[in-house]
């Protein structure tokens, strides 16, 4: 009876000081390969329909702002961060940041029309194929990680 009241404690304690769990996180110090960075922005808000790729990838997200950040690790916000170049996404959900130099950088994507934002780390390097642009989908995801945030990058 003693050691199932200590056991009952014990458990009370070590789950009073456990972090809360996410089932689904992306993981840090992956960086999405790319020459260049230029493409289109799309996603859409469809509850299950959105497991669907093509077709939550065929909504485009007009108006979505962009911003290339310096990579930096570990953050608090955006502001520890410097600001390499900024950009928005046209009627088309179709961007270009122009010339960026080799390097590892940070992509965020804010939507204010969903008031949310979703972060992309990438790497400008040489590859075998040229990039010939880019698919991001901002759709928000599930816990599962399906459904949205992802980053495609086509070749030439």
């Amino acid at each position: 009876m003693r050691s199932l009241s200590r056991s009952l404690v014990v458990a009370a304690m070590v789950l009073s000081v456990v972090s809360r769990i996410y089932p689904c996180s992306w993981a840090e110090g992956y960086f999405y390969q790319v020459t260049r960075l230029r493409g289109k922005v799309v996603g859409a808000k469809m509850g299950p329909l959105q497991y669907a790729r093509w077709l939550r990838q065929s909504f485009v997200r007009s108006g979505a702002k962009l911003s290339v950040y310096e990579y930096r690790r570990p953050i608090h916000s955006r502001s520890d961060m410097p600001l390499i170049k900024a950009t928005q996404a046209d009627n088309r959900g179709s961007f270009d940041f122009g010339v960026l130099q080799p390097g590892h950088y940070t992509l965020i994507v804010d939507d204010d029309g969903w008031g949310h934002s979703d972060w992309f780390d990438f790497e400008i390097t040489k590859l075998p194929k040229e990039t010939d642009s880019v698919t991001i989908d901002i759709s928000p995801h599930f816990p599962d990680c399906k459904g949205g945030h992802e980053f495609v990058a086509n070749a030439k």
